[in-house]
């Protein structure tokens, strides 16, 4: 599905955008599941959200979640715009990925909110030898951004997840983590199109509260990764169960059986936490 060029991108500078990253017919049912996603977040009925301040929100999660029971999330995580996208970037065959997260960014309702500068899954305060180890390491997983709405929240440095932080962007990371940095990119995202990157990219995400944000932020990864990826089956205890297969798209089976497999091998202590 992918050419040469978009995969060349991704590798080499850690994002790419995906035109028609929604299948037409889905946008408008997950627009509107995602309306009643946030007004059940903010009413206090769905608990599992990040907050932006004591009574603001910026995202929401477990979209897949059968007590969600919103199954656009589902039809859309098994369109072969994301499926055939995720294998493409890992070079790997759709029966090797497995179902990982799936939640939604959302503006906050009364007041603007900004994420510091930071990579997922690699500690910010790594000596650059660490950080680089650790960094080539974890090519095992794509993360990515599709906007319901036209949006540019995400700013990202490209090429900064096969790389050490120079010395200015690991001053800004510890000491002004909201500040431009050297060579940061703006994300420009319309709406139904989406941005899959490296999850190790510097990157932060700007939450004006005026501009209406609904982006469904997920990741897969490779089977094989599955030893640098523990933190996956903490943060999703609630997919370790095989009735959640019963409502999902056939097509996610398969990638949820691989999330059981692996739970259940990180579970018998088969590989350890990594730091």
């Amino acid at each position: 599905m992918l050419d040469a060029d978009q995969l060349r991108q991704y590798h080499q500078e850690g994002y790419v955008l995906i035109n028609g990253a929604v299948p037409p017919p889905l946008l408008e049912p997950l627009r509107q599941a995602a309306q009643r996603a946030t007004d059940r977040t903010r009413s206090g009925e769905w608990p599992h959200h990040r907050s932006a301040g004591d009574d603001d929100i910026w995202g929401i999660g477990h979209l897949l979640h059968p007590d969600l029971a919103e199954p656009a999330f589902a039809q859309y995580m098994a369109s072969d715009i994301v499926i055939d996208v995720v294998a493409d970037l890992l070079d790997v065959k759709e029966a090797e990925l497995q179902l990982e997260l799936a939640n939604m960014l959302v503006n906050p309702r009364d007041r603007d909110y900004a994420i510091n500068w930071h990579r997922d899954l690699v500690r910010e305060d790594l000596e650059p030898a660490e950080e680089l180890a650790r960094l080539q390491a974890l090519q095992f997983s794509v993360q990515w951004n599709t906007a319901l709405y036209d949006e540019s929240s995400l700013v990202i440095v490209p090429g900064s997840h096969v790389r050490a932080k120079t010395p200015r962007e690991r001053a800004i990371v510890t000491g002004e983590p909201q500040a431009d940095m050297p060579g940061q990119l703006v994300v420009e995202l319309r709406a139904g199109q989406g941005v899959y990157y490296d999850a190790n990219l510097l990157h932060r995400g700007v939450y004006p509260h005026a501009t209406c944000r609904q982006t469904i932020h997920c990741c897969m990864g490779h089977i094989a990764g599955a030893r640098q990826r523990t933190y996956i089956y903490d943060a999703l205890p609630w997919m370790d169960d095989e009735a959640v297969a019963a409502g999902l798209p056939a097509r996610l089976q398969p990638l949820h059986a691989n999330f059981r497999a692996m739970a259940a091998r990180y579970r018998a202590g088969d590989f350890a936490k990594e730091s």
